[in-house]
Order: C-alpha cells, then structure tokens, then sequence
C-alpha cells in the first residue's frame, strides 16, 4: 500500500492493522516536549520531559511526518529506508497518522530513491518555514509567521486542563509601531520570563480569529527571543527596580520603562539637568546593556 494510501483512505474496520510499508526515514529532529509541569505561585516548571523524535518518511511518491516517542527512536537511523511492520493508523479521520509502538518493527531494505522535490517537502515538515512578518501584515499572511513587537500587555499564567493533560497558557500583546496584536502562548514558551516594555521575537506562530478578532497562536514549532535594539530617546529619570537589587527602572519619553543597571547610569546622572535627557541606548530585550549620550 502506498503511504499516500494508507494515511488518506478510511481502514475497513476498527481494528484494521496497515500491512508492511517499504519507507525511507528522510529526515529526523528532535522534539524536545515537557509532559509533566509542576505549577506554584511563581509561576510553571517543567517536571518530565521526553526526547521525542520528529521524522519525515516518504515512499519515493509521497511525504508525511510522524512523531515517534524516545523509547522507539533508536529503532531506525536518518537516511535509512525500511519496511516497517506492526504499526497502526490514529486520528477520527484523513489524513491519518502512523503511529509507532512496541510492537513496531523495522526491517532493514533496499534504498528508496528520492527526488530533490521530495526531500524540499520532507525538509518543510520538519524545519518549516517561518517568515518574519510585520505586525500590520499579519491578517493577510499564508502559514506560519514570526513576529516582533514590544509587549504591552502580560496576563498572568494560567493552568489549562484538557483530558489528562495539563499544561501552562499565557496571553501577550505586542505592538510594532501603530499596529497591536494578541497572542496566545502554550507550554514551553509560555513560561519564559516576560516583562512589560521588552522587544521580543516569536516564531512560528498561526493565524486564528477568535471573538475579539485576529489573534496569534504558538505551535510546536514555536520559539521566543529578546530583540536587540539601538534607540535614540529621551531619558526622564529612574527608580529603584523593586527585587533586582543594582537595578533601575529608566523612564524614557516615549513612555516606555527599561531596566538599567546602577553602574551604567551613575555616569549619566550629572547629566541630567533639563529633562528628557537625549541618550542612545542599546537593548537586550528590557535591559540596557549600554547607553551614551548624544
């Protein structure tokens, strides 16, 4: 049977067992994914995590990916083609997907040919392709996206249940020059630490509408980063930053807050007769890692 077959035409019965198929094991990833989280007042850590393997496996005719769990993974090796026996189809309808269990076996074979067009199919199932997107573009954009933007809004994180799985959520608002956009942060990306005012970066988000409209969602593939930036603007004074002992809360005219270490702004200080002061500052997300004055 034909992988695109099997994963596309409804079994005959319930307990329909796919005969052997002659693949090839195109191309591998890790797939790291937390399935115990420990929750508190300060927040979600990850309590169990399994070493999952992302496979892409193709026919010579056709493409599909399979997760396959890290006790099976040493079972094959990338590039290798196989017959497998002893799988079996999930999913309440196509395209089905290939799952792999104990009882699994792969038997050694002849190599399977694949075309350059198969392979670039195989390589975007793994490592698909996210492009960075303007904010204001985001509505009008084709598969996944990556944005930036500053946050402007942090909800707290919430403890999502669904079946026997429980797993961290969280909701930001970013803004890139006029245009704001929602988005919704699950599991592992939703615990990084996050402030009010940092320019962050995130990948492989999905376009969903939602009742309050457009709205941002992470994926599996998705990854969470400080921005570093240069800006010219006007700083208007500090503050103590409350439970970071050497640091400061710089206040900038454009109504942003950053953090600023006691070292980098005592030799500004003197200079800042007739507010805003004109300063150049560098950012790693909401922290000054230098600043000068203009």
């Amino acid at each position: 049977m034909a992988l695109h077959s099997l994963i596309w035409t409804k079994p005959p019965t319930p307990y329909f067992r796919p005969p052997p198929i002659h693949l090839c094991m195109v191309m591998v990833a890790e797939q790291p994914r937390v399935v115990a989280w420990e929750f508190d007042a300060s927040g979600a850590r990850p309590a169990s995590t399994k070493h999952n393997v992302l496979a892409a496996i193709s026919d010579g005719q056709s493409v599909a990916k399979v997760t396959i769990y890290e006790e099976f993974s040493s079972k094959f090796q990338e590039g290798r083609s196989y017959v497998l026996k002893g799988h079996s189809l999930r999913g309440q309808s196509p395209p089905y997907i290939i799952n792999i269990s104990r009882e699994t076996m792969f038997f050694r074979s002849a190599p399977i040919q694949m075309s350059e067009a198969l392979t670039k199919q195989a390589e975007d199932l793994i490592r698909p392709i996210s492009l960075l997107t303007p904010l204001s573009s985001c509505s009008e954009a084709r598969g996944l996206v990556t944005v930036e933007g500053e946050v402007i809004e942090l909800s707290s994180l919430k403890k999502i249940t669904k079946g026997k799985d429980i797993f961290p959520m969280r909701n930001i608002k970013l803004q890139q020059g006029d245009t704001q956009l929602s988005l919704c942060l699950w599991r592992e990306v939703a615990v990084k630490q996050l402030q009010i005012g940092a320019r962050m970066k995130v990948s492989h988000l999905k376009a969903s509408t939602t009742d309050y409209g457009l709205q941002l969602q992470s994926t599996n593939f998705s990854t969470i980063e400080e921005v570093n930036s240069d800006d010219v603007v006007g700083a208007l004074g500090v503050m103590d930053a409350e439970g970071e002992p050497g640091s400061l809360n710089l206040l900038l005219d454009d109504g942003r807050t950053v953090i600023i270490t006691e070292a980098l702004w005592t030799p500004i200080e003197p200079l800042l007769i007739n507010p805003p002061l004109k300063v150049r500052i560098q950012l790693t997300g909401n922290h000054v890692t230098k600043v000068t004055v203009e």
